[in-house]
């Protein structure tokens, strides 16, 4: 019996949250994408390479059939009529299983596609086929470690317009094995061109666990933004927001959920499920089940108003054309992003609401100027829509 096989055999809480980040951000995105998908195309293609067999021994749902839960539940039948669902894996067990498990699901009989399942490795799967129908994709990549992980095939699959990938991004895993030489032809394909500087801080003396772990996650993004620039295409944004988890018994980061997208409002959307699910004492995004009673002394907020001043004037100062423009919540947050992932390629952690919230406290301590109409008044400064300008006076 191999650790994989092992790890189906009772959810861990981490593993519940991995698949409520997932079906969560379906519940919210999967309207928009169907309300957008191109009118030539009936199809919505959700890919997930390393499915397992749907279900825990104890019966608790694994992402596959948590999945087909969701989907269940909408209340018209529109996703379900251009839903096609492809589950992968390498273990011939497993896929028995989710055959097994699957067959009786009631969302079955009301799919207009039968799900395909497949059992190759991950790495032996031809997503040119799902690729190049130009349609859009929804990737699941959970590898066990870190094989069959591809820069090149997450960008490919993220490529097309709607497209997101969530990766499970096993940091300390790779931390552990990269001093291992018979690792390097996986390690190549994740951080290609960065693979010298993934050593170097491995090797370094300099950084925690933590912070190599953060820096690895970084790198193989940074990686990728070099993958998407050499495309024949030009003018992609990339977005990326990766999600910690630490380890069960020690003060390190175990793994990362990195989410990977082109669409502004697909990342605003994952904030909000990150920050639902996160119970890091920081302004960090991330999950730690070994001690819930410090956790319940801090709150997220009491890190969040200071952190996002801080990037604000960091980004003005680099920009100080910034302060002759007119801002909504939404085009700063944007900006903001953008500045952190030309800066660290990784979005900010900050939602919507968040960065709303600062503002409003910067707008009384005079940092910031609301545009309201002359001979109107207003009873909050700071709106969803209402436009306003940043002072000068920030960086005093």
């Amino acid at each position: 019996m191999s650790t994989t096989d092992n790890f189906f055999g009772q959810q861990q809480e981490k593993s519940k949250i991995k698949t409520l980040i997932v079906t969560d951000f379906f519940k919210a995105y999967f309207p928009i994408i169907n309300n957008s998908v191109r009118k030539d195309s009936n199809e919505i293609i959700y890919l997930d390479l390393f499915c397992g067999p749907g279900k825990f021994d104890d019966g608790a749902n694994s992402t596959p059939l948590a999945l087909l839960d969701l989907v269940n539940n909408f209340q018209n039948d529109d996703i379900r009529n251009k839903l096609k669902v492809v589950f992968n894996d390498e273990n011939e067990d497993f896929v028995s299983l989710l055959n097994k498990n699957i067959s009786d699901h009631e969302v079955m009989s009301r799919l207009k596609y039968k799900p395909t399942i497949m059992n190759k490795r991950a790495g032996e799967v031809n997503i040119k086929q799902y690729t190049d129908r130009k349609v859009p994709i929804f990737s699941f990549i959970d590898p066990w470690g870190y094989k069959d992980v591809s820069a090149k095939h997450v960008w490919d699959l993220v490529r097309n317009i709607g497209s997101d990938c969530v990766l499970f991004f096993n940091s300390n895993r790779c931390l552990m094995d990269m001093p291992k030489e018979s690792q390097n032809c996986h390690f190549k394909m994740i951080f290609g061109d960065q693979l010298q500087n993934v050593m170097n801080v491995v090797n370094s003396s300099s950084y925690g666990q933590k912070q190599k772990t953060q820096m690895i996650v970084e790198l193989f993004s940074r990686n990728l933004y070099e993958v998407m620039a050499k495309d024949k295409y030009s003018g992609y944004k990339l977005y990326v927001l990766p999600f910690g988890f630490e380890a069960d018994d020690k003060e390190k980061l175990s793994h990362h959920i990195v989410f990977i997208t082109k669409s502004h409002k697909a990342i605003l959307e994952m904030k909000k499920v990150m920050v639902k699910h996160s119970n890091f004492y920081s302004d960090l995004l991330g999950f730690d089940s070994k001690d819930q009673l410090q956790i319940s002394l801090f709150n997220r907020a009491d890190y969040i108003d200071s952190s996002i001043v801080e990037i604000i004037k960091t980004c003005f100062t680099n920009r100080p054309n910034y302060f002759n423009n007119t801002w909504t919540v939404a085009s700063l947050l944007e900006v903001l992003d953008r500045y952190n992932m030309e800066k660290h390629y990784q979005v900010t952690p900050y939602t919507f609401d968040e960065l709303k919230g600062t503002l409003e406290n910067m707008c009384c301590k005079g940092k910031i100027t609301p545009i309201i109409e002359k001979g109107k008044s207003a009873r909050k400064n700071i709106t969803d829509k209402r436009e306003f300008k940043i002072k000068q006076e920030l960086l005093v």
